[in-house]
């Protein structure tokens, strides 16, 4: 068999927030969430379908920055490189999804920044999915090649900066990311391979405050995240292994919703836990001056620190509203589509609604929370 390897577009571990495969084989009203792919009819309508779990194709590309050794005639790849960022990524991710350690997003250290870790994330997640053939991104694949033409325009030169490192500075170039830049540069692969291929690392690089060659992500980031001043957080008033019927926030391959209204994008980090980020109209990233929680059941909520945040207890309705603000943000932009199994009763899950109005539809407003209050 000729080589092949799947490239994670998605990060597999950022989908299993949003997914079951833990349940995959329990009856469908055990399993967290139900899979479905929306596929366009001829009359330009939605026919929806059920699709087993786990589903290994949502975010793969077949040997996607794929390479040949010039030495050893060795194909390789960058996927080591983009695990080890996804797991450094994955321990910020699991401590708001798993913990709730919401206060943490006030954070604005050197080690520990974790608004702009989640905006750089978000970002490089979009330059990797304009390969993923889930995405439904318009133009995706002329967007990708605006990005690496540049490099190829001037590869020779790049090329060679890269392969001087050892001389110049050769305690980075014994970095394993940079020997891998170092390894592309003098593969036999073709210039668009190796365009690809340095542009990605390049822009890992950039995003981690890195040295860099190429810093147009770095760029993108300040120019859609720039002037954050505060974080909303959405729960969904249910546990993260939850089999109840409830609604689920969605992720396509773009993870991150960018309102065109008004200066707030959203980013869900699981199927029972989304972000909401305010901007000012200015660069440069501050200090959360605000971070409010608003739970259904607030009670369920681990976070121990509240000094530097508001709890507000809301409706199943609120967050419903704001769910599906993000979901049909995302059907938009994939094929593949998240959701409580018991939803496919729509009819069902409204029912459930009307025979219990005070659960779903109380309060009417949000309402200041805080412990010594629900114990009152």
């Amino acid at each position: 068999m000729g080589y092949t390897r799947n490239q994670h577009m998605l990060s597999q571990w950022f989908l299993r927030n949003f997914r079951s495969d833990d349940t995959a084989q329990s009856p469908k009203e055990k399993q967290r969430v139900w899979a479905h792919v929306v596929v366009p009819t001829a009359e330009g309508k939605n026919d929806i379908k059920d699709i087993p779990l786990p589903i290994s194709s949502v975010a793969v590309c077949k040997d996607c920055f794929r390479l040949t050794d010039g030495d050893t005639g060795e194909v390789f790849d960058i996927e080591h490189e983009l695990s080890d960022y996804e797991q450094d990524m994955a321990l910020l991710v699991r401590d708001l999804v798993q913990n709730h350690n919401f206060p943490r997003l006030a954070n604005c250290d050197t080690d520990d920044f974790p608004v702009e870790k989640l905006a750089s994330f978000a970002i490089f997640q979009m330059l990797l999915n304009l390969n993923n053939p889930q995405s439904r991104f318009p133009g995706k694949n002329e967007l990708f090649q605006s990005f690496i033409n540049p490099v190829k325009n001037n590869l020779q030169h790049i090329i060679s900066e890269t392969i001087s490192l050892s001389d110049v500075m050769p305690e980075l170039a014994a970095l394993s990311i940079y020997q891998k830049l170092i390894r592309i540069a003098r593969s036999s692969s073709g210039d668009d391979e190796k365009a690809k291929a340095m542009f990605v690392l390049f822009s890992l690089l950039a995003l981690q405050g890195k040295i860099t060659m190429i810093d147009t992500m770095a760029w993108l980031r300040g120019e859609v995240f720039s002037g954050i001043h505060r974080v909303d957080i959405f729960h969904t008033g249910h546990h993260f292994d939850s089999t109840e019927p409830r609604p689920v926030f969605t992720v396509s391959p773009n993870v991150f919703c960018k309102m065109t209204e008004e200066r707030v994008l959203y980013l869900p980090l699981a199927h029972n836990l989304a972000l909401k980020f305010y901007q000012y109209p200015e660069h440069g990233f501050f200090t959360p001056l605000e971070i409010n929680v608003f739970s259904p059941a607030p009670q369920k909520l681990l976070t121990k620190d509240m000094s530097r945040i508001k709890v507000y207890k809301c409706s199943y309705d609120y967050i419903d509203q704001v769910m599906s603000t993000i979901d049909m943000y995302n059907v938009g932009f994939s094929n593949i589509i998240y959701s409580s199994w018991q939803l496919s009763d729509v009819e069902n899950y409204l029912r459930l609604q009307n025979e219990h109005h005070d659960t779903y539809y109380l309060p009417e407003h949000p309402v200041f929370w805080t412990v010594s209050r629900e114990k009152g």
